[in-house]
């Protein structure tokens, strides 16, 4: 009987466990979805005034005129371009960012739609009742020991899961990092050569196709750190121990690195900048993976020992 009890309340915990685990990421998923929803309506906003700009510059009036006479139009027509192509820039990457989001909340809803998840809630109540009749009938050292045992198994292995998870996103995280890496790097060869080398009109174009590029995984490498620290808050939840990235402003830089390159001269040294700050985050992703793969082993040879105890207690 008492075996029953405990793996019941095994199977219940791990539910619930999962089950507001699941409803914590949908919170956090719509609020983010409703904040990027925020800033992308904004940001088509100030798109549609430069765009706005740009056109009634192009249209004719005197004051046009003059300038074009005086030589200042082409000047206020490059600006007004650069601006327009800046907000942008701006706007798709917020746009990604939206939809990158509402999936993973559509994605969280039908999760939360597990049969598993239905009855918890009354299952575990019920649990509850029925176990609490059973200790006062029962209660002993040896019970007592034995319901510890349970409840430091299932808080490891519930740790183990979330560790596991964690992991999977740090390597994930790490192959859109050396991807973003690699892509870098070549828009870095063909900058030099353009900019020291007089590389010329075709390989212009190539240096920008590889900048192209690197926007898109970049993009993909910061929507796999925002899965990477939201796992990881799961492991410091259960873990009570700290796991975070030093992500060195990686989101705030790139969104001014992309916004700007294709009008700023100093392209090559920027993309250096880049390489040296996308670096920087995948070496501390290689940490926190180390400290995680040592907390695991930990937790394993814990649940050993866990076994063995239990084992003696109930062979004895």
């Amino acid at each position: 009987m008492k075996q029953d009890i405990h793996k019941r309340q095994m199977e219940l915990t791990v539910r619930r466990n999962e089950r507001n685990r699941v409803k914590r990421r949908l919170d956090g998923a719509e609020l983010q979805v409703k904040e990027a929803i925020a800033l992308r309506d904004e940001l088509h906003k100030k798109l549609t005034k430069e765009q706005q700009d740009v056109v009634k510059l192009g249209k004719f009036s005197f004051m046009n005129k003059i300038s074009e006479w005086t030589g200042k139009w082409d000047e206020k027509m490059e600006k007004e371009i650069a601006e327009a192509t800046e907000a942008e820039l701006h706007f798709n990457d917020t746009e990604k960012m939206v939809t990158d989001l509402e999936a993973e909340a559509a994605r969280l809803r039908q999760d939360m739609k597990n049969p598993n998840f239905t009855y918890i809630d009354e299952d575990w109540t019920d649990f509850l009742k029925e176990k609490e009749t059973w200790i006062r009938l029962n209660d002993s050292v040896a019970n007592s020991t034995l319901q510890k045992i349970t409840d430091d198994r299932v808080r490891l292995r519930s740790m183990l899961r979330e560790i596991d998870e964690a992991r999977d996103a740090g390597q994930k995280a790490s192959r859109a990092l050396e991807a973003a890496l690699d892509k870098l790097g070549s828009a870095e060869g063909m900058s030099l050569w353009d900019t020291f080398l007089g590389g010329g009109l075709i390989v212009s174009a190539l240096k920008y196709s590889e900048i192209n590029s690197s926007d898109d995984l970049v993009h993909r490498a910061q929507r796999a750190l925002r899965h990477f620290e939201t796992e990881l808050m799961d492991v410091q939840n259960a873990a009570t121990e700290s796991f975070t990235v030093n992500k060195n402003d990686i989101f705030t830089f790139t969104d001014i690195f992309f916004d700007n390159i294709f009008s700023d001269w100093t392209i090559h040294s920027r993309i250096t900048d880049a390489k040296s700050k996308l670096n920087d985050v995948l070496q501390e992703v290689r940490k926190v993976q180390n400290r995680l793969a040592r907390k695991r082993d930990e937790m394993i040879h814990e649940l050993e020992r866990l076994d063995m105890q239990e084992k003696e207690i109930i062979e004895a």
